[in-house]
């Protein structure tokens, strides 16, 4: 597709797309540590069974369910890979955001993000190498570097947020000042990133959404619906089970085209997160709007530990 391969050469001012989306990602972590302290983790030993059904329905199942959906589906390769290759990005930037629009319970939102950009060093490239291995074509294998990759998660996810808790550690009112105005940075980031990716597949855009929207809706609609489902059979909570839902729902795609671009060396990978981008916000504000306008009139007033043996 030459609206995609002409990604991988996208530059603002001489910079590089995938290095602008690096940069971008780190900023926005950097501001969620800054937000966060030791304490805030302790959702780790008190509400178990909210963390694991969070984490089993982000590292697990999310993972199975877009293997199982490229067998079922059997798109392109590059539609195949770029959704294994998002599906193991979990922990969008905005989930937090989301998770209180919904009325969920945000302490466990930022917890869940944290610890899965720490479990997902090790579990992506490991995972996305499996689906190259079972799905990609052409005369030379592609393959994920492992350590590269490790490394660059923990550069882009780990250690931004270790530098914002560290900041809010040493000086909280330095920090309680900077966070608001580095949040709105961040929602500007966001946004800027997102209007130079989809100019650049713009005149392909149609081709894109063809190729990609069953199988990125899929995706997307049923994985909030199980990791809804998930939280509320291990008894976690209204509030809870709405922020796992928005958890499993809301992914890295700035991560999945950091990756597709400057690991792999692939823009036609970005496919599916250029679809994501809008199946994503479709869906997860189709739940916040259920949710306050549908379960909150029938539900008692939320409590994000109702229902959860600790």
């Amino acid at each position: 597709m030459t609206g995609t391969s002409t990604i991988l050469d996208a530059s603002i001012a001489g910079i590089n797309l995938s290095l602008i989306g690096a940069v971008a990602l780190i900023l926005i972590m950097v501001t969620m540590g800054l937000t966060l302290r030791v304490r805030d983790f302790r959702l780790l030993l008190t509400a178990k069974r909210a963390v694991a059904a969070g984490l089993l329905s982000q590292l697990v199942l999310l993972p199975a369910v877009a293997f199982l959906l490229v067998v079922l589906f059997e798109p392109s390769m590059p539609v195949a890979i770029g959704l294994i290759l998002l599906a193991c990005c979990p922990g969008g930037a905005t989930s937090n955001f989301f998770t209180h629009l919904a009325g969920g319970d945000v302490a466990l939102s930022v917890t869940l993000t944290t610890v899965s950009g720490v479990v997902v060093i090790f579990t992506l490239p490991f995972l996305v190498n499996l689906g190259l291995v079972w799905f990609a074509d052409g005369p030379q294998p592609l393959q994920l570097p492992v350590v590269a990759t490790m490394l660059r998660i923990f550069v882009m996810i780990l250690l931004p947020v270790m530098v914002g808790m560290a900041i809010r550690g040493l000086a909280p009112k330095a920090a309680q000042r900077i966070e608001p105005l580095a949040t709105k940075l961040c929602f500007a980031t966001i946004l800027f990133t997102m209007a130079v990716l989809l100019h650049h597949v713009w005149a392909e855009l149609e081709d894109i959404v063809r190729q990609t929207w069953r199988i990125t809706l899929a995706l997307n609609g049923l994985m909030m619906v199980i990791g809804f489902m998930v939280a509320r059979a291990l008894r976690s909570g209204e509030a809870r089970s709405r922020c796992i839902a928005v958890e499993t729902g809301v992914q890295n795609y700035l991560l999945s085209v950091v990756l597709a671009l400057s690991l792999l060396g692939r823009p036609d990978f970005v496919m599916v997160p250029v679809m994501y981008l809008f199946t994503m916000y479709v869906t997860v504000f189709t739940f916040i709007a259920y949710c306050r306008l549908v379960r909150d009139r029938v539900s008692a007033p939320l409590s994000p530990t109702s229902g959860e043996t600790l």
